[in-house]
C-alpha cells in the first residue's frame, strides 16, 4: 500500500457531512454484524452450530480490519470492505468435508478449531495472491468484463437486495412459496413500513439529494415507530421478541474465540487436505472483488486503481486469515448506500468499523434498539437505485442488443441466482462479440499494379505493359487477427474477385499487419488456394508469420502449394508480380517481328511524353546555371540522412538513387533523372531529412539552396514560376515503376 489518506478525515470531521456520517455508519455497521454473523452461520452450521457465536468472533474481527484498512488506503473514498458471500459458500462445503473426514470420535473443539485453521488458510492464501496480482499490476488479466454483463450484473444486485430487504425486515424470504405467509397481518406490519419508507425516500433523493435527507428521514421513522409502539401500548421487550428490532446481537464481548493453547487441537493433516479448495477461494475472492469494484467504478462514475484495491484487500486478508476469518473485498452495495446517501467519506468506513470493535470486544446491546423496518427500507432504497440506474435509465444509453443483454442477464439473476446470471452473461457477451467481430472487415486496402507498384525502375514499354495490363495483378493489405468468423467472409470476397471478369494473373496478400490467426483461418484459405489454382492465378503472400506459413504447408497439399509464392515483403512480391507479368505479356507478342520494337510502338505515346518531360528538365537545368550546385555521388554513397538538417533540394541529372528506412533497411522509393529529392527543403531554412536517399549508381544532382532559391524569386521571377510548375508536376519525385 503506497499511501494512507488522513486529511480527507480531518476535512469531513469538522464539516456538516459529520451528520450523514455518523447515521450511516451506525447503519453501516448493524448491518455487517448481522451479515457476517450469518456467515458465521452458514460455515457453523450442524454439527458445528454450538460453536456460531464463537465463529461469529472470527468473522467480526476480520471484518474489523478488513473495513478499517480499505477504509484508511482504498482508491474510493466511500469504500466498505467486508468478508463476502461467495467464498463462504465454498468455505462452508469445505466445513462439511472437515467435519466428515475427522468423524466423531474426535471433541468438538477439535472440530471447531480444524475448520477455524482451514479459515486460517484460506484467507490468508487468499491475502498472498492479492498482493502479488497487484504487485504485478496483473488486475487488467482479470478485469475484461463487456459492459452489458457488468450492467446486468449490477441490475441483478439491485433485485437481490430489494427482494432480501424483504427477509431482513421480516425474517422470510421473497419467493412465490411465502406469498401467503408475507401477506398475513403480523408479517405485513414488519415489512409494509419499511417497503413504505424505502419507497418515499427513493423518490425524494431523485428529486433532490441534501445530506440532511438521509438522517432526518432516519430520526423521523425512528420517533414514528416508537411513538406507535407507546401509542399501541407494546413494551420494547414484546417488540423485540415479536421481530420489530434488531435482534442477536452478543451481550459480552467475543474476541478472543480461542486461545493459544487451542491451537494443539489443529488435525494440520485434514487440514492439508483442503489445499484444492483453498485455491478455489482465492480465485473466486479475486474474480468476485474485480467484479465488485468495476461495478462501484461504473456506477459512481469513477476511475479507481484496480492493482491498488488487490494489494489493500490482500493486506486487510492477511490481517483477517491470522484472526481466523472469510476472505473479504469491498461490497458493492454498502459501498455504494453512502455514496448515493450523501455520506460518501472514508469516516463512514471507520465510524462502521469501530463500531463493530465495540460489539467485537464489549458486546452491542444498545443496537437492538434499532427497528428493522427502517433497516430493510435502506436496504430496498440501494437496491431501487440499481434497478432504474441499470434498467430504466441505460435503456436510452445502450444500443437495443446490447440492454437487451442486460435484462437477460438481469432476469436470470432473479430467476435462477447470481452466479447462473454472471455465467450466463458472459456466454451471452462472448457470443455477440465474436459475431460483430467477424463483420469487421479485415481487408485494410485493395489495390492493382495499376494504382501500386514496386520500387524496382522499369524501362518505358514495362512501364507501359503495367499501365495498360496492371489490373491482372490485384492485391490485398489485411489487417487485425484472422479467425473462423473474419477469415470465413475474406476467402468468399478473394474467392469473388478470382471469378471476376477479367480474372487477375496474380493475387497478393501482404500479411504484415495481422496480429494472429487460429487453425480455421488456415483451413478457410485452402479454399482460397484452390480457387486460385482452378483460376490458373498464381498466389503471392508476402509478409507472413513464420507459424503461418508453416501451417499452410502442412494442412495444404504439395501440389497445391507449388502455387503459392511467399516473400518477406510486400515490394518483394509485387516486383516479383510485375516481372512475372510483363514476361507474360512479352510471350504473348512473340510472333512479332521484334519484340522490343513491337514494345516501343505499343508505349510510343509514353515515350515522347518523357522525353518531352526530360527535355524541359535539362532545359530548365541549363538556365537555373550558376545558381545550382553540381554534385557527383559514387555508387552506395548518402545523398542526405535521416535526421539530416538541410537547407536545400536535390535534383538528378544523371543515374539513379533510392529513399530507404535506416532502421528496417527497406526502399521506400526510387529516383531517376528529372526526379526531385526533399523538394520541400528549399522552402523551409530548417528542414529536417524524414529518410535516407543515397546514390543507386553513379549519380549526379544539381542542388538548389534555400537562400538562392529566395534570390531567385527577386533576380527572375519567370524562371522561379517556371520551376515551381515543374516541381508541382513532378509529383514530388517519386518513380513508382
Amino acid at each position: 500500500m503506497k499511501k494512507i489518506y488522513f486529511t480527507g478525515l480531518f476535512d469531513d470531521l469538522f464539516s456538516p457531512k459529520i451528520i450523514p456520517i455518523i447515521s450511516m455508519s451506525v447503519v453501516l455497521g448493524i448491518l455487517m454484524i448481522i451479515f457476517e454473523m450469518s456467515f458465521a452461520s452458514i460455515i457453523f452450521s450442524g454439527e458445528l452450530a454450538p460453536f456460531a457465536s464463537r465463529a461469529a468472533g472470527l468473522t467480526l474481527a476480520g471484518c474489523f480490519f478488513i473495513c478499517l484498512i480499505g477504509s484508511f488506503s482504498g482508491s474510493f473514498k466511500g469504500i466498505i470492505a467486508l468478508p463476502q458471500d461467495a467464498p463462504t459458500a465454498v468455505l462452508s462445503a469445505m466445513a462439511v468435508s472437515v467435519v466428515a473426514a475427522l468423524g466423531t470420535d474426535v471433541s468438538p473443539g477439535v472440530q471447531f478449531m480444524t475448520v477455524t485453521a482451514v479459515l486460517f488458510i484460506s484467507t490468508v492464501f487468499t491475502g498472498i495472491c492479492c498482493l502479488c496480482v497487484g504487485k504485478f499490476r496483473l488486475a487488467n488479466l482479470f478485469r475484461f468484463m463487456p459492459y452489458p454483463v457488468v450492467g446486468g450484473f449490477l441490475a441483478g444486485t439491485g433485485w437481490l437486495l430489494s427482494a432480501g430487504s424483504i427477509g431482513v425486515m421480516c425474517d422470510v424470504s421473497l419467493s412465490m412459496g411465502n406469498m401467503t405467509i408475507l401477506a398475513t397481518p403480523e408479517n405485513l406490519m414488519k415489512w409494509l413500513p419499511g417497503v413504505i419508507y424505502g419507497g418515499v425516500l427513493f423518490v425524494v433523493l431523485q428529486k433532490r439529494s441534501h445530506f440532511l435527507i438521509l438522517p432526518g428521514s432516519l430520526a423521523a421513522a425512528t420517533l414514528i415507530f416508537y411513538g406507535v409502539l407507546t401509542l399501541s401500548g407494546t413494551p420494547i421487550q414484546e417488540a423485540k421478541a415479536a421481530g420489530f428490532l434488531v435482534s442477536g446481537v452478543p451481550e459480552g464481548g467475543l474476541w478472543p474465540a480461542f486461545s493459544i493453547a487451542d491451537l494443539r487441537l489443529i488435525q494440520w493433516q485434514t487440514v492439508f487436505q483442503q489445499l484444492p479448495g483453498v485455491f478455489t477461494v482465492a480465485l473466486v475472492s479475486i474474480i468476485g472483488m474485480l467484479l465488485n469494484m468495476s461495478g462501484i467504478e461504473l456506477a459512481a462514475k469513477s476511475e479507481l486503481d484496480m492493482n491498488r484495491e488487490l494489494m489493500v484487500s490482500g493486506a486487510g486478508n492477511m490481517l483477517a486469515g491470522f484472526c481466523g476469518s472469510v476472505p473479504g473485498y469491498p461490497s458493492i452495495s454498502l459501498s455504494l448506500l453512502g455514496y448515493k446517501t450523501g455520506a460518501d467519506s472514508r469516516l463512514t468506513g471507520v465510524f462502521s468499523a469501530l463500531i463493530l470493535g465495540v460489539v467485537l470486544f464489549f458486546g452491542g446491546n444498545i443496537l437492538e434498539y434499532f427497528p428493522k423496518s427502517i433497516l430493510g427500507g435502506l436496504v430496498l432504497l440501494l437496491g431501487l437505485f440499481f434497478l432504474w440506474d441499470w434498467v430504466v435509465v441505460t435503456k436510452q444509453r445502450l444500443p437495443l442488443l446490447d440492454w437487451l443483454i442486460l435484462i437477460a442477464i438481469f432476469l436470470v439473476i432473479g430467476i435462477f441466482g447470481f452466479m447462473e446470471g454472471v455465467a450466463f452473461g458472459l456466454v451471452a457477451a462472448i457470443l455477440f462479440f465474436v459475431f460483430r467481430f467477424s463483420r469487421i472487415p479485415v481487408v485494410k486496402q485493395g489495390f492493382t499494379a495499376l494504382e501500386r507498384r514496386s520500387m524496382t525502375v522499369r524501362s518505358l514499354p514495362h512501364r507501359h505493359v503495367l499501365q495498360t495490363e496492371g489490373d491482372k495483378i490485384c492485391g490485398y493489405v489485411l489487417t487485425g487477427y484472422l479467425f473462423f468468423g473474419s477469415a470465413s467472409s475474406l476467402t468468399d470476397s478473394l474467392k469473388k474477385a478470382l471469378d471476376s471478369d477479367p480474372s487477375p494473373l496474380f493475387m497478393i496478400l501482404d500479411l504484415e499487419q495481422v496480429t494472429g490467426f487460429d487453425i480455421s483461418a488456415v483451413n478457410n484459405f485452402q479454399r482460397v488456394v484452390f480457387a486460385a489454382k482452378t483460376a490458373k492465378a498464381t498466389l503471392v503472400i508476402t509478409t507472413a508469420p513464420k507459424r503461418f506459413a508453416e501451417a499452410l504447408q502442412r494442412n495444404i497439399p504439395g501440389d497445391a502449394m507449388e502455387n503459392i509464392q511467399f516473400f518477406p515483403t510486400l515490394n518483394d512480391g509485387l516486383e516479383w508480380c510485375e516481372t512475372g507479368l510483363i514476361q507474360k505479356i512479352e510471350a504473348s507478342i512473340e510472333s512479332e517481328t521484334n519484340l522490343r520494337d513491337a514494345l516501343f510502338d505499343r508505349s510510343v505515346d509514353d515515350v515522347m511524353k518523357h522525353l518531352k518531360r526530360q527535355e524541359h528538365f535539362e532545359t530548365l537545368v541549363d538556365r537555373l546555371g550558376s545558381r545550382v550546385t553540381s554534385l557527383r555521388h559514387s555508387p552506395g554513397s548518402i545523398i542526405m540522412e535521416k535526421g539530416e538538417i538541410i537547407n536545400g533540394l536535390h535534383l538528378i541529372t544523371w543515374g539513379n538513387a533510392i529513399e530507404s528506412n535506416p532502421e528496417s533497411g527497406l526502399r521506400i522509393s526510387c529516383f531517376e533523372p528529372g526526379c526531385v529529392i526533399a523538394g520541400p527543403a528549399a522552402f523551409t531554412p530548417c528542414f529536417i531529412c524524414k529518410s535516407t536517399f543515397m546514390a543507386d549508381s553513379d549519380c549526379r544532382t544539381a542542388f538548389l539552396s534555400f537562400d538562392t532559391r529566395q534570390l531567385l524569386e527577386q533576380e527572375d521571377p519567370a524562371l522561379a514560376i517556371e520551376l515551381y510548375g515543374y516541381l508541382i508536376q513532378a509529383d514530388t519525385g517519386k518513380e513508382h515503376g
